[in-house]
């Protein structure tokens, strides 16, 4: 229900109250003042709600990335460690036996 102020005593309050106030006008601006400020305040507490959103979803996706980098960066590091191995095998058969030609034993693959 809406207020009234033609209802009986709501004129006889809002008279008093704006005469606390100072006036309707100065009435007037602290009713605005005041409903700014818990607007302001709302919208404070609000936005802080999304920008926690926005910062959780931003650390979630900077540490994925940084797993698949991670990821990427050992399986790198396995495939280059068993060419190595494979290479020093290769090497070693070479070295080893004399029925595999020199051809076959060159490891230069450009």
């Amino acid at each position: 229900m809406a207020w009234d102020a033609n209802e009986k005593g709501n004129h006889a309050w809002l008279a008093k109250t704006a005469s606390e106030h100072g006036g309707v006008n100065n009435f007037i601006d602290d009713i605005r003042s005041e409903g700014y400020q818990e607007g302001h305040e709302h919208g404070m507490v609000k936005g802080a709600g999304v920008a926690t959103v926005v910062i959780t979803f931003a650390i979630g996706a900077y540490k994925g990335i940084k797993y698949l980098i991670q990821k990427h960066k050992s399986k790198k590091q396995v495939i280059k460690e068993r060419s190595e191995s494979s290479e020093a095998a290769i090497k070693q058969i070479c070295d080893e036996s004399d029925d595999v030609p020199d051809d076959e034993c060159d490891l230069d693959y450009e």
